[in-house]
């Protein structure tokens, strides 16, 4: 079967069955995702449910050797190239495992929507040179091998999602926003669905009649900052703040959360996005240096640090989306939903009467929705419909996200 037959055969169904697959920016491991899409006859989509899941950790190895990649200068092409390939038996490992709990067979699922793990975002312009003078080029990388991925799995896979965005002039992120609508919007009421994974982005659906007033961007950092400095903190024997406990336990350092808050990213108007190459171990070391220099113990860095990440987000809310959406809920997914002081310095730092909330509440699982988002995103290429928000990227037109890789026979 080519691609041909795969998407006619595909436009011919009502119900679908596709997985998805991410790799956040906290380098945790691989989440994937066994997605059931309801159609009508028209192949709008009706309804979206989450069938079942599977995460598998990275191990202490792997997460090393991914943290270098995104750091420049800390490895080299050779560890990228076996990245590439080796994380992709680790996409495979947890597609398997999802089909091995049922209830479905791997003929009954359709394509695999993987993400890959990026280890470089630049969506800010530089200078390349090019055939005729200098080039202004953006970029983005996401790894792991579809090749190899459909060959371990025996299914076709859809990946690269980000690229065809960024062709058209746009970020490439974020591109949940669609699938937010779908499972959160609620007429007449505004809602904002805040993902707190590596980075943090946010979803603002406003509560019309349709998704034409959707927006969303990337607020700043999320779990990216707390988890390292609870890494160096602790000698890497632990890699994240448990339930918030640490930071529940520490002071928060206003001067320090005062600086912090002068990083530039925060001025920009959105649509933008960033990641760990603006939030990731320079950044860090600097905020322990400075920390140290104000004589903080390790619980009061943990704690300025969560409330730098909860801030931003605020932040973010009061300068652009509270101008323009009768805000009354936030939802959190992602990592960041389990730390309980993080959710309450949130609380404390929104305008009284927003109510903050998590996915769970909606039946989505918080380590669920990005890749939820990914096999959405693959059914509509797969219908070739876009599915990325010009309003919400920068991009100059709607596009068809993502590159088929079928099978192999």
């Amino acid at each position: 079967m080519g691609h041909t037959d795969l998407m006619h055969s595909y436009m011919q169904r009502r119900e679908h069955r596709l997985i998805g697959v991410m790799s956040g920016t906290s380098l945790d491991g691989v989440d994937a995702v066994l997605v059931s899409i309801k159609t009508d006859a028209q192949q709008r989509v009706v309804k979206v449910s989450l069938v079942d899941q599977v995460s598998i950790a990275y191990t202490p190895q792997v997460r090393d050797l991914v943290n270098r990649l995104c750091i420049p200068g800390s490895s080299d092409i050779n560890d990228l190239t076996l990245a590439h390939f080796g994380l992709s038996h680790w996409n495979a490992a947890a597609v398997n495992a999802l089909l091995a709990k049922g209830p479905y067979a791997g003929s009954d699922i359709e394509a695999v929507c993987m993400h890959g793990q990026t280890v470089w975002h630049a969506p800010n312009p530089q200078i390349f040179p090019g055939p005729s003078g200098d080039l202004s080029v953006t970029g983005t990388l996401q790894i792991a091998n579809p090749s190899l991925v459909a060959s371990l799995t025996g299914l076709p896979v859809i990946s690269d999602f980000r690229s065809a965005d960024m062709a058209e002039g746009g970020q490439g992120a974020p591109l949940a926003p669609y699938i937010d609508y779908l499972l959160f919007g609620n007429k007449g009421h505004g809602v904002a669905v805040q993902n707190i994974g590596g980075i943090g982005n946010v979803t603002v659906l406003p509560g019309g009649d349709d998704a034409s007033g959707v927006f969303a961007f990337d607020t700043g950092p999320g779990n990216m900052i707390m988890d390292a400095v609870v890494a160096l903190g602790t000698n890497g024997r632990k890699l994240y703040d448990e339930g918030g406990s640490i930071g529940a336990s520490g002071t928060i350092c206003q001067s320090l959360l005062d600086a912090l808050m002068e990083d530039p990213y925060f001025a920009l108007v959105p649509p933008k996005s960033t990641g760990r190459e603006v939030y990731g171990q320079t950044f860090v070391q600097e905020l322990v240096k400075k920390a140290e220099s104000l004589a903080l113990c390790f619980a009061d860095i943990v704690a300025t640090a969560t409330a730098f990440t909860a801030y931003s987000i605020a932040k973010a809310y009061q300068d652009f989306v509270i101008p323009h959406t009768a805000l009354e809920t936030v939802i959190v997914s992602g990592g960041g939903a389990r730390n309980t002081y993080l959710l309450s310095l949130l609380r404390q730092y929104l305008p009284e009467g927003i109510v903050v909330t998590t996915s769970d509440a909606f039946g989505v699982p918080d380590q669920a929705r990005e890749a939820m988002a990914f096999a959405l995103m693959g059914h509509e290429s797969l219908l070739g419909r876009p599915s990325n928000i010009p309003a919400v990227t920068g991009a100059r037109k709607p596009v068809v996200l993502g590159t088929i890789t079928m099978q192999h026979i």
